[in-house]
């Protein structure tokens, strides 16, 4: 992967997750309106689509590129989730209780879920909140439903690699099962990402033309642009209304069609970027070094920026409608997620270490049973 197309992925998974924030910030009770049309539009949805395809192609690059094994890639995972998760879990419980305490009137509302506070979070460290029929909010923090999708994702994709023949099939049949059809609905979008490193280690960029390649690059752009003033989203959703399938039964995963489509036409930009980006050499180490550090903020601010945002706007005082005051709840909200993110994601090599600890003890527990010690 060269340098270029590497900065590119770091760039719009940084700019996925601002989406995600600023659609969320969009919330009336947040902004009074003035950030409505991206609410109306739901990019963040589509934000999240973004991060189901650059992680199917991230994830199968570093596992099939580097040639990693099963132990080295089941570190790797959980603890690219739970150094980001635990702390979600801790933080969206803290200000939760804390919002609750101080501002029970303000967290009386549809966007909190206060219902079995034990069970959520079980169900959240666990992965568990969006197999059916669950569909659990994480007390305030709406967003982790994708991470819940995400989980069971790399474990099918683990199994499909390391296991082997009939096994192999038969642990992927159980994954399907325990998951449920909401959760595989979306996974088409993560699986293009797969198959699209699997295109190019394949030499699949080496038949594509630079005219092409800029053709690849852009039409998705304008597509996506045009598709979203036509409405096609809204129009595609219909369509599982059409068959039966109410948005309450599908959850997150009421616009499959769309979303499914949305992966495809980012496979399609990426794969233009990517013959593009060998030739690119504009990039300043330093502005490199920033997309750098921003990126390593994504998965923080994506997780951590819900549970912020309700608690700061109960304080007394603030008022939604006061442009000054949506701007400070913003900048304090993002620069709380950046300040986690040093202990959080930042800190992934301590993660691993924790957690290869953790599996390598796990793993000496039978061979110490079976020896009779």
């Amino acid at each position: 992967m060269s340098r270029g197309f590497s900065l590119y992925l770091d760039a719009i998974r940084f700019l996925a997750a601002v989406f995600v924030f600023v659609s969320h910030a969009g919330h009336a009770r947040f902004s009074d309106g003035f950030l409505n049309r991206l609410r109306q539009l739901d990019m963040a949805s589509d934000a999240v689509i973004v991060f189901f395809v650059l992680s199917g192609f991230v994830i199968a690059y570093t596992t099939l590129a580097r040639t990693r094994g099963a132990q080295v890639f089941a570190e790797a995972r959980l603890a690219r989730l739970y150094s980001v998760v635990i702390p979600a879990l801790i933080l969206t419980f803290a200000l939760d209780t804390a919002g609750t305490m101080l501002f029970p009137q303000t967290y009386h509302a549809a966007w909190y879920n206060d219902a079995g506070r034990a069970e959520q979070y079980l169900k959240a460290f666990f992965f568990s909140t969006q197999i059916m029929p669950e569909n659990i909010r994480l007390g305030s923090n709406a967003p982790f439903w994708s991470v819940s999708y995400e989980a069971w994702y790399y474990l099918a994709f683990g199994i499909a690699v390391f296991a082997k023949g009939r096994m192999r099939a038969l642990l992927l049949a159980a994954v399907a099962l325990a998951a449920g059809p909401r959760i595989l609905l979306l996974a088409p979008a993560w699986a293009i990402g797969v198959g699209l490193f699997l295109h190019l280690r394949a030499g699949g960029a080496e038949r594509v033309s630079r005219p092409m390649a800029l053709i690849f690059a852009a039409a998705p752009l304008g597509l996506y642009a045009g598709m979203l003033a036509g409405g096609v989203p809204l129009k595609l959703t219909s369509v599982a209304i059409d068959l039966g399938l109410t948005p309450g039964l599908l959850g997150f995963s009421d616009r499959f069609v769309w979303e499914n489509l949305l992966g495809l036409l980012i496979a399609v930009h990426f794969l233009g970027v990517y013959c593009l980006s060998g030739q690119a050499q504009w990039m300043s180490t330093r502005a490199g070094h920033l997309i750098r550090w921003c990126a390593g903020a994504t998965f923080s601010i994506y997780l951590f920026h819900f549970p912020i945002l309700s608690f700061l706007h109960a304080l007394p005082g603030y008022d939604a409608a006061n442009p000054l005051h949506v701007q400070m709840l913003l900048a304090a909200t993002l620069a709380a997620c950046f300040a986690l993110a040093e202990v959080s994601e930042r800190r992934l090599d301590v993660w691993k270490r924790m957690v290869s600890a953790l599996l390598q003890r796990l793993t000496a527990l039978p061979a110490a049973e079976a020896r009779g010690t």
